[in-house]
């Protein structure tokens, strides 16, 4: 069984936190900018083909960060299923409710103290 300093467990959570915070904010502000672009150009007489060429290019980073985001999301559900079958499995680190349930829906077997967890 991996053992691990609760506070590095901590430190992890946090920055688990933030990562998933960061790139939320990352996408409202990027559709922030496709909105304010398209109410930008209403009215404006730009043609079709020049103002495509940016949304194609707007929504093309948008799905990016969705699906980075989407990779994040499968690291948590990694390292939630690597602190249930260490030492720290009894600690909250104040993680959002449900991701001990990601991970089991994610088809990984529910982590017991005999059995190892691979990474």
């Amino acid at each position: 069984m991996p053992t691990f300093q609760p506070t590095a467990g901590a430190v992890v959570a946090a920055d688990t936190q933030k990562t998933i915070a960061a790139l939320d904010g990352a996408l409202l502000d990027s559709m922030r900018m496709c909105m304010s672009f398209i109410e930008a150009t209403q009215g404006s007489g730009l043609p079709a083909a020049r103002s495509q060429k940016v949304l194609h290019s707007l929504s093309t980073g948008i799905a990016s960060v969705v699906e980075g985001r989407s990779q994040v999301v499968s690291a948590i559900r990694h390292l939630n299923a690597i602190k249930q079958g260490s030492n720290i499995a009894p600690m909250n680190f104040g993680c959002p409710e449900g991701w001990e349930q990601m991970a089991l829906d994610a088809g990984q077997p529910a982590p017991r103290a005999d059995r190892p967890v691979a990474a």
